[in-house]
């Protein structure tokens, strides 16, 4: 299938060496003035070198955590607040007000070294977008590019009470530079558990075909008696919002009957599950999930259960695993090969494409598979890759 272009949002790894950034005395010294900035919890991010200099001049009370910042993941800003360890949003958590920075049209090449500056006095986020969004100069990027922007617009999150004028000085003073222009914006108290739960309404996939959250299953009137894949949005990806969920979970219904009713449909790059549950509430024997990552498998696990489809069914299997034989993966060998009715992957081209001997391996004869995360550019490059092993190849855009 064939889909718009994404945009991607990413946090910055703090990973940057003290002597690409500042002076380390200097540094020391503004981190020092900003010893007793209240923290949200697990938020302040500091780089093993900036917490070198920092122990080395007997500063040990500022640093909540040292962790790289994954590669390739959303900035998450104030909805981590509210998310729980399975990645699902948490009703007795959240609020509180923050001051939001904004600094625009930053260089690519320096947005590392901002951000980094920025989370170590205080910020308890930083997110980077395109400064060109949405103009005809819009640089699309990624998971997994090495990649910035070459024009950038920085937005850093600041706990309420934070004396910002003081902060982007010091960041001028570790920079080096002459001055940071900068816009604050205080984002005011509110209840922000039922913000984002308000964002998330039934979406239609098509006639008869519902993605609906938990706490917002009323259908509209008309529509009662359609079919409803039931989710808890979160970390996963997978809420019926994006055009790639919607084609794949369409095509199932639409080929409901030769591909999906008593066969055993395998969901690759399941996220939350949607793909595998919506196969097994259409009638599927068995439906197996795989995932590299293990908070959508245990995301999937729950909204399972939001389905009615428990662990004891014995019909939804799910695995994390990347389709490598590495030896971490927890799906057992061979396990799939020559058993599958039908796969389906919701991924990018790039895994589309190089996972095309796999599926073909898990495929029985006469098998179907069912690949998104495609831009219509990329049809061609698809097709050419599964046409070793596949027939009758086509495909829908949205």
């Amino acid at each position: 299938a064939s889909l718009p272009l994404l945009r991607r949002s990413t946090s910055l790894r703090p990973d940057a060496t003290m002597a690409s950034v500042c002076n380390v005395r200097c540094a020391v010294r503004a981190l020092l003035r900003h010893a007793r900035v209240p923290s949200t919890p697990s938020t302040r991010v500091l780089s093993s070198a900036r917490a070198s200099a920092a122990a080395a001049a007997g500063f040990n009370g500022f640093i909540t955590r040292v962790s790289p910042t994954h590669r390739g993941r959303p900035a998450q800003t104030r909805l981590t607040s509210t998310l729980n360890p399975e990645g699902t949003i948490d009703a007795n958590m959240g609020g509180g007000s923050v001051d939001q920075v904004r600094i625009t049209r930053i260089d690519g090449s320096n947005v590392g070294e901002l951000s980094d500056v920025l989370l170590s006095l205080g910020a308890t986020c930083c997110s980077v977008e395109d400064a060109d969004l949405g103009t005809e100069r819009e640089t699309e990027l990624y998971a997994g590019d090495d990649k910035v922007w070459r024009s950038c617009d920085v937005t850093a999150m600041f706990a309420s009470g934070v004396d910002i004028d003081a902060v982007m000085a010091d960041a001028v003073d570790i920079l080096g530079v002459k001055t940071i222009e900068y816009v604050v914006e205080t984002i005011p108290d509110n209840d922000w558990v039922n913000v984002v739960m308000d964002s998330f309404v039934p979406i239609k996939v098509g006639d008869g075909l519902w993605i609906v959250p938990e706490w917002a299953k009323t259908l509209p009137e008309g529509e009662e008696e359609g079919l409803s894949v039931v989710l808890e949005p979160g970390l996963a990806f997978g809420t019926g919002e994006h055009p790639t969920t919607r084609l794949c979970l369409g095509w199932l219904r639409d080929n409901a009957d030769e591909c999906v009713k008593g066969k055993h449909v395998v969901d690759f790059g399941t996220g939350s599950g949607v793909l595998a549950i919506g196969a097994l509430l259409m009638g599927a024997k068995k439906a197996t999930g795989v995932d590299v990552d293990p908070l959508s498998v245990k995301s999937a696990r729950r909204n399972a259960r939001l389905n009615g489809i428990t662990d004891d069914s014995k019909k939804l299997a799910l695995f994390r695993a990347d389709g490598s034989d590495d030896g971490e993966s927890e799906l057992p060998a061979d396990e799939l090969d020559g058993a599958v009715d039908c796969v389906v992957a919701n991924i990018l081209v790039g895994p589309v494409t190089q996972l095309a001997p796999l599926f073909a391996r898990y495929a029985k004869e006469g098998g179907s598979v069912c690949v998104s995360g495609v831009l219509v550019t990329q049809v061609p490059a698809v097709k050419e890759a599964y046409g070793e092993w596949f027939d009758d190849l086509s495909h829908k855009e949205e």
